[in-house]
């Protein structure tokens, strides 16, 4: 959570398309890490049932492409106060938090990208770039637009002379008609 604040709507536009990229760096590489890890340990977990069900879990996904089920995490997790420690040795409890961390990063390109379909569909509604944006970043992106002004506003004065005749059938007043 966060809040950030842009100048334009365009540098909010360009800090989207940044973190997405970035994004997808981070996704990459912590993929290439995965792949390495299980290649690297392949031959001595090839008999053990979790790692198993890692890999056709792994391979159901690239199948399937984006199937969503629970989020199960194996019965090595220990909970200490607001600490999960994983009780046992291996690569198996690294590679769970690489999968926590590559779902995590999956999700968060969505939503960036969503974001910035969003913005780049107001921007075509007419949205004007020049406005100040306040954004607060949680679940979803909240935005508030603010004028972009140089010089404070000025203060409303109607500048139009008119001139009215007079006609005198009757004073007013007693004392305006003696002087």
């Amino acid at each position: 959570m966060s809040l950030l604040n842009f100048d334009t709507i365009s540098d909010f536009k360009i800090y989207l398309e940044e973190q997405i990229q970035y994004q997808k760096n981070n996704l990459e590489n912590i993929s290439k890490k995965v792949g390495e890890q299980l290649r690297n340990h392949e031959k001595e977990l090839e008999e053990d049932k979790e790692f198993l069900a890692i890999k056709e879990k792994l391979e159901e996904k690239s199948n399937e492409k984006k199937s969503k089920s629970k989020k199960q995490s194996s019965i090595n997790w220990i909970k200490y106060d607001s600490i999960n420690l994983y009780n046992g040795m291996g690569i198996k409890g690294e590679l769970e938090l690489y999968f926590k961390d590559i779902e995590k990063l999956k999700s968060l390109l969505v939503k960036l990208d969503s974001t910035k379909q969003s913005l780049d569909t107001l921007i075509s509604k007419g949205l004007k770039n020049n406005l100040k944006c306040l954004v607060f970043e949680d679940e979803c992106f909240e935005l508030v637009l603010l004028k972009m002004t140089q010089e404070p506003r000025k203060k409303f004065s109607f500048k139009k002379g008119f001139s009215v005749q007079t006609q005198f059938e009757k004073p007013l007043f007693s004392e305006s008609v003696i002087r």
